[in-house]
């Protein structure tokens, strides 16, 4: 459909702009100078407002995304008492350049997606956007290469600067009433429209930077070809790991959360911050391991997300050639531009798909995202020194809802929320089961609670096992350590009366530590018991003061004894659930044993932080382990380099 264009003189625009910032029921932010260079900021007088400007030092996604934004308000005497107050102050940005309006369309794919966030939508729903041609082209810049350097899409107005008076492209209704309401207009000549036009197809000669690769297949391709590229640790080599370049990105969104607690330890608030995977502790999880420890890794790893991983996911290249990143770096190592560039030079095509798992995942909406469910703690039973189980119901007495493998973020307002995996099996029942490891400060504050306590519950989260596709399978269980935890809901699950007949023999094998760190010792004896049911215990260690007649050694001295026992490989789908290390020689025996591939079934454990795939902390290479995992199909991720190393 034709755009209505409109002319406004520049006095008229001055008059305009005023009549918006006198108008109270908005705050009105422009380009404004700041030394010399442009910040966003809200205006005073339409005489700061600066449209002939380069580049801003921070794109406008600080108004939708704020680098510190309330989620929540909690009160810690009155047992979860949660408000929320949302941003409603309706807001017009002016003097918006096109790249940056292409980067807020690229992240309301991500947050307005089937887990909307509510509090950037509604941000996005009471901000009116006034676009600008570029007039100045920053030296860093290369959004013409990418065709973000002009957009049709995206703005309620577009203002042209035509010399004598600017053209107004209007691009929604609200931003036509707008205009309607407080400015003096006329309708746009034919040559004053050819005039946009000519503006717009001469621009790109303005511009130093070029990229070379802008197709967003060639692209990835290319990325992927050169993963190993002796580049990524040359450069990287001189990082000083400081995460500027995400900070000052418009289409990097990633984020931590963290509660902040009163003085008066009463009441506090849950915090939603800025985060970025430059950042050595981006990936750390609860236990201590960092995923993407390297910074070379790291490094890689931005511009694989940029150019290969959310290409795959949505189809667009997440840079618009703006600049700001190369501007922030002080060695000078994170132009996308210079990058591609030089990655070019060494030619090589890849296989584009091979970093992304396509995978569909169905979600429970349960309201805002960020907001849990109150529950209760209705039963502690110390497992050993280390583990401790709780048995927690929701206080709205409705089922979880849950599949086998599937996780929640559990939550203690004051100290903050994590990721545990859920333990029993899929019931009707409003009470479910976590173990939980006494390692860092939520589960430390976790293990100063009492029955009767209140948590809050968000979830389920994740993709479970599919209980569908083990049907009339034989059951190899491998767990190491705490990979029992999540892996007892599928057992519980498949030894039900209800569902025992639909699968063969079971072989269960369990490693731990040491005698004293095994869990579910009786419940594994009850295992045991059932017909076509076996279970074969290790533990890496056994002192001589140690009562233990099982196995010593490692998890794997267990394979050898399957092959002389009942055991179908091309009819067995194997489940492994543990630590890191022990994924790669676990699976080496599965093959060497004869089991396919495809057969093999794992769960990943990586920093689940927001559990809906918008903060980044989980992802590896093109996957989030919180909507594509945490349960994966061997076959599907074993060729991601992050996801077993």
């Amino acid at each position: 459909m034709k755009q209505e264009i409109k002319t406004i003189s520049q006095n008229e625009m001055g008059i305009f702009v005023n009549k918006l910032i006198q108008n109270d029921h908005y705050e009105v932010v422009g380009v404004k100078s700041k030394g010399e260079r442009f910040v966003f900021d809200e205006l005073e007088d339409a005489n700061e407002l600066r449209l002939d400007y380069d580049v801003t030092i921070l794109p406008p996604k600080k108004y939708f995304l704020p680098q510190y934004e309330k989620l929540m308000d909690f009160d810690l005497k009155k047992n979860f008492d949660v408000k929320t107050k949302f941003d409603n102050k309706p807001r017009i940005i002016i003097g918006v350049h096109p790249y940056d309006i292409v980067a807020l369309t690229q992240t309301d794919r991500v947050y307005l997606d089937d887990q909307k966030d509510d509090f950037y939508k509604k941000r996005r729903e009471n901000t009116i956007i006034i676009g600008i041609d570029i007039q100045k082209v920053s030296e860093r810049s290369f959004s013409a290469s990418l065709g973000t350097h002009i957009t049709d899409t995206g703005f309620d107005l577009m203002l042209t600067n035509l010399g004598n008076k600017y053209a107004i492209t209007i691009g929604s209704q609200k931003g036509k009433l707008l205009l309607n309401q407080n400015a003096s207009t006329d309708e746009a000549t034919d040559d004053e429209i050819k005039k946009i036009a000519k503006i717009h197809i001469e621009l790109p000669s303005k511009y130093k930077k070029k990229l070379k690769v802008t197709d967003e297949n060639e692209l990835s391709s290319l990325l992927v070809a050169n993963y190993e590229n002796a580049l990524w640790e040359e450069r990287s080599d001189r990082c000083l790991e400081c995460s500027s370049c995400t900070m000052v990105c418009p289409t990097c969104y990633c984020y931590d959360v963290k509660d902040e607690v009163s003085l008066n330890l009463e009441d506090g608030t849950r915090l939603r911050t800025w985060d970025g995977c430059l950042l050595r502790d981006f990936t750390k999880v609860g236990s201590g391991e960092v995923f993407r420890d390297e910074i070379k890794d790291r490094y890689r790893h931005r511009f694989f997300r940029k150019g290969n991983y959310l290409t795959q996911r949505y189809g667009f290249i997440a840079c618009v050639g703006c600049g700001r990143c190369s501007t922030a770096c002080l060695p000078d190592i994170a132009d996308p531009c210079d990058v591609i560039n030089e990655l070019h030079s060494f030619g090589g095509k890849g296989n584009k798909d091979k970093f992304f798992l396509k995978q569909q995942i169905d979600f429970l909406e349960k309201g805002t995202i960020h907001v849990p469910r109150k529950a209760t703690i209705t039963r502690i039973e110390k497992l050993t020194d280390s583990e401790t189980l709780y048995e927690i119901e929701l206080d709205d007495k409705k089922p979880l809802g849950h599949k086998p493998g599937q996780f929640v973020e559990l939550s203690l307002f004051g100290i903050g929320e994590a990721p545990f995996g859920i333990s029993t099996g899929p019931s009707q029942n409003s009470k479910f089961e976590l173990v939980v490891r006494k390692v860092g400060n939520l589960t430390s504050k976790l293990a100063t609670l009492k029955v009767g306590d209140s948590v809050g519950i968000r979830g389920p989260l994740g993709n479970g096992f599919d209980v569908k596709s083990l049907e009339g399978k034989h059951l190899l269980f491998v767990s190491g350590g705490t990979g029992i935890i999540p892996m007892r809901s599928l057992i519980e699950y498949c030894l039900d009366k209800k569902n025992r007949d639909k699968f063969k023999y079971i072989k269960i094998l369990y490693g731990a530590k040491r005698p004293c760190e095994v869990l579910f010792q009786k419940e594994i004896n009850e295992w045991e018991k059932c017909l076509d049911v076996s279970c074969r215990l290790t533990v890496d260690t056994c002192s001589g003061g140690e009562c233990w007649v099982g196995s010593v050694g490692l998890i794997t001295t267990l394979f050898p004894k399957l092959k002389v026992e009942r055991i179908d490989p091309k009819n067995t789908i194997a489940i492994v659930i543990g630590p890191p290390v022990m994924y790669k020689f676990v699976i080496k025996c599965l093959q060497t044993l004869g089991v396919p591939e495809k057969n093999i079934l794992v769960s990943l454990e990586r920093r689940m932080k927001c559990g809906v795939g918008k903060c980044g902390h989980c992802q590896i290479n093109g996957i989030y382990v919180c909507r594509e995992g945490p349960v994966f199909n061997y076959a599907d991720i074993k060729g991601l380099p992050e996801a077993f190393e």
